[in-house]
């Protein structure tokens, strides 16, 4: 609570600040589906997987987006790294024809 009251009074620092938080998100988000997505393929046995996603409070179908996310900008985050969860969910369900680093 007491990081509200110290908020900046100046609109130039919190528009700078909330571009700071977006990118740190979205690259977060890309972080997170690549760990995701190395698991599945790598370190459980079958059938461990959904328990495992409960010891870190994920659902199966969010981890699916995650990893879809991770899969459609490997080796290209940082064009990407400023946009949310659902404007980057949404690129990758753009058709393959669609040039998506713009």
């Amino acid at each position: 609570m007491n990081e509200v009251l110290n908020l900046s009074n100046d609109i130039n620092v919190i528009t700078a600040e909330i571009k700071s938080h977006q990118q740190i998100a979205g690259q977060s988000i890309f972080e997170i589906g690549k760990r995701l997505k190395h698991v599945k393929e790598n370190d459980l046995a079958h059938g461990e997987w959904i328990r495992w996603l409960e010891t870190i409070a994920m659902q199966p179908r969010n981890v699916q987006q995650f990893m879809q996310i991770a899969t459609e900008f490997e080796g290209n985050t940082k064009p990407v790294s400023h946009l949310g969860f659902k404007k980057l969910l949404y690129i990758t369900q753009l058709p393959a024809s669609v040039d998506k680093s713009r």
